[in-house]
């Protein structure tokens, strides 16, 4: 799986895989301009990635397929879903964070002792909830893609494709992908070649998170 998800940005026809990480890339330096607005295009391409990418060894999806409005159209779709799903998968760590902290800070809690024990406690408690979310996160914007928004926020269904060794491997695989591009992208932001190192490793993760998900599962409302 690791070969497939790192050849997949680059697979394809040469022409299109360059165009594909150039746009990409080019994306993620505008929002640095204006925030949020490219990203939204970018969040759209990787939804697609989910929805197209199987085992099989098929062409990696590019910005400008479908064509025309309607490919317009589904990126843009695409991408406001995919942040709503990613907003809604960030809500509850985010608001057991805050909570956490308020009880704490509001509280006036010593460090000492039992206040010690509430920041460990709730530190634990907030890393827990937050890797559930981060981990069932991919499954969800895989059935967004293949099955529609119901399908995203149906705990059953994507519990059953976040349970399996073939999806921990990939999200393992994906997020280790994601870690290496927001470690690297900043310090080379200055050489811009951190703007599309970054895409490269996001489409990766997508690729290896629809593998591990499997290319069957979600399809026609599965």
């Amino acid at each position: 799986m690791i070969p497939e998800a790192f050849g997949y940005p680059l697979g394809g026809d040469r022409g299109d895989a360059a165009e594909t990480l150039a746009v990409g890339g080019g994306l993620h330096l505008l929002a640095t301009f204006l925030p949020v607005v490219p990203l939204v295009f970018v969040v759209g391409y990787l939804v697609g990635v989910l929805r197209t990418t199987d085992d099989a060894e098929d062409d990696p999806a590019t910005f400008r397929s479908p064509g025309g409005l309607a490919g317009l159209w589904t990126l843009v779709r695409d991408g406001l879903l995919g942040s709503l799903v990613v907003v809604a998968y960030s809500v509850v760590p985010v608001v057991v964070l805050g909570a956490t902290f308020y009880g704490i800070l509001g509280g006036n809690a010593s460090l000492d002792g039992v206040g010690s024990l509430a920041v460990a406690v709730g530190g634990t408690t907030t890393l827990f909830v937050s890797l559930a979310f981060a981990y069932t996160l991919p499954a969800a914007l895989a059935a967004l893609a293949r099955s529609g928004l119901r399908a995203a926020v149906s705990p059953p269904a994507v519990w059953a494709a976040a349970t399996t060794g073939r999806y921990f491997y990939a999200w393992c695989v994906g997020a280790s992908a994601l870690g290496v591009g927001a470690a690297l992208a900043v310090p080379l932001e200055r050489l811009v070649v951190g703007f599309f190192l970054l895409f490269y490793l996001e489409v990766v993760a997508a690729a290896a998170w629809a593998r591990g998900v499997g290319g069957k599962r979600f399809a026609g409302g599965d």
